[in-house]
């Protein structure tokens, strides 16, 4: 007797060995994955059926911060829109505005598909609270800024986090060391975040290489790269995040690839503040491994991962000339397995894998954007889920076997809650910014 299955579906597993499985069923016993198949699945206690539907991993998104205010001060460039818009609001947040905007972020990623997020940004308490609550998976890098104290957290409770959060609700809760940038934070912080970060096995975060501007302030600085100047302090000895990296040459490219450092490709909001464009193929070429990520609401606007894979793929074409680079199958990977692995969580999350953990989203192809169903050797699945489907598709959100949304229905957020809380904080906290 299974506690869950999943059946009636199409299995897109994301596992080389176990493949596409037509008229699939995934069996779930506790938090985690124990049988894959095709026909008829064994008994269970609760079983979610939707024929015709698809079954694959769920989205894992490896750089977003869970601010509230969408659609303020827009079309800036990205030094003015965070002089300008950001850190004014993020020196007068208050742990109540961010919990009202984890309750946004959390439902609308719980919505979209999205099961696991890393979240580098203010007073992740009372996020973790909100995900203990949600019950999705994240990981916590509380953003460290050294040039504006007042808009970011420190390493100090960076520590504090950690001990309270790091490992909990049986492992679906991390935390990681946050330090925002090269030209806003200062070498010894990296160094510092580095050195604990090794100290208690966990990763370092980091946006990296974003503008044009943020290259000359390096090289006029420390005469190389962002890139370069990060690994030359040894702030990628060890798990490591880059966000970004839209201005790397191919010597940099390189010395990804040599030091393993992962890399988060966010094609929306590099488009949105026109920061510019990612060389992510040349990045697959040479070894580097890259996952997706929307970044902010602030900067995207929204947090669909269909739309993010759908952008970035059509985006790599535009630039390369070459309409072939980053299929479906890639974007697909690079939306889940690949994302686990910029995380360290390869062996939990990314592929429907007996063993790993049972974190599934049920997406439907029955509204009119998703037909014609082409199957057999010419099938469109991949293609309709890459270039047609948005998060308003996703039918189901399973995360470590719990159940987050059915059919449409939250059933650890109250959607009426989560919106009145987000406006009324947004009002407050916009008075408090100068920008009501």
């Amino acid at each position: 007797m299974f506690d869950l299955v999943v059946s009636g579906v199409t299995v897109l597993s994301m596992d080389p060995v176990i493949g596409d499985i037509e008229n699939g069923w995934i069996a779930v016993t506790g938090a985690r994955i124990c049988a894959v198949g095709s026909g008829k699945p064994g008994p269970a206690k609760q079983e979610i059926r939707l024929p015709g539907g698809i079954a694959l991993p769920g989205f894992v998104n490896t750089h977003m911060h869970e601010t509230l205010t969408r659609g303020l001060c827009e079309d800036l460039p990205l030094d003015r829109w965070l002089s300008e818009v950001c850190f004014p609001l993020d020196a007068v947040y208050l742990p109540e505005h961010m919990r009202a905007a984890s309750l946004m972020n959390q439902l609308e990623m719980i919505r979209g598909g999205i099961t696991t997020f890393l979240d580098i940004y203010r007073y992740p308490g009372e996020a973790a609270e909100v995900a203990l609550r949600s019950g999705l998976r994240a990981v916590f890098a509380p953003q460290v800024i050294d040039s504006s104290p007042k808009s970011g957290e420190t390493l100090e409770n960076t520590l504090e986090l950690f001990d309270a959060y790091h490992g909990a609700s049986g492992g679906r809760i991390s935390v990681w060391f946050g330090v925002h940038a090269p030209y806003s934070c200062e070498p010894g912080t990296y160094q510092r975040a580095r050195a604990l970060a090794n100290e208690r096995g966990t990763g370092l975060h980091t946006h990296v290489a974003e503008t044009r501007w943020e290259v000359e302030y390096a090289m006029s600085r420390w005469g190389r790269t962002p890139v370069a100047a990060l690994l030359e302090l040894g702030a990628a000895d060890g798990l490591t995040l880059f966000a970004h990296c839209v201005h790397v040459d191919q010597a940099d490219i390189r010395l990804l690839a040599e030091r393993g450092v992962h890399v988060s490709y966010n094609p929306t909001s590099n488009m949105k503040l026109a920061s510019g464009t990612a060389p992510v193929p040349a990045m697959l070429d040479s070894g580097v491994n890259v996952g997706l990520g929307t970044d902010s609401n602030l900067s995207n606007n929204n947090l669909d991962f269909f739309e993010e894979m759908r952008t970035g793929a059509c985006l790599q074409k535009l630039m390369t000339g070459d309409a072939s680079c980053l299929p479906v199958r890639k974007m697909l990977e690079m939306a889940t397995v690949d994302g686990a692995a910029c995380l360290g969580l390869s062996g939990k999350i990314g592929s429907i894998t007996p063993g790993k953990r049972a974190d599934i989203i049920l997406v439907r192809t029955d509204a009119p954007h998703m037909l014609p169903r082409i199957r057999g050797k010419r099938s469109n699945r991949l293609e309709s889920l890459v270039y047609s489907a948005s998060s308003s598709d996703v039918d189901t959100t399973i995360v470590d076997g719990r159940v987050l949304m059915l059919h449409g229905r939250p059933m650890t957020l109250d959607p009426a809650e989560v919106a009145e809380e987000a406006d009324r904080a947004a009002k407050d906290l916009c008075a408090r910014a100068g920008l009501g």
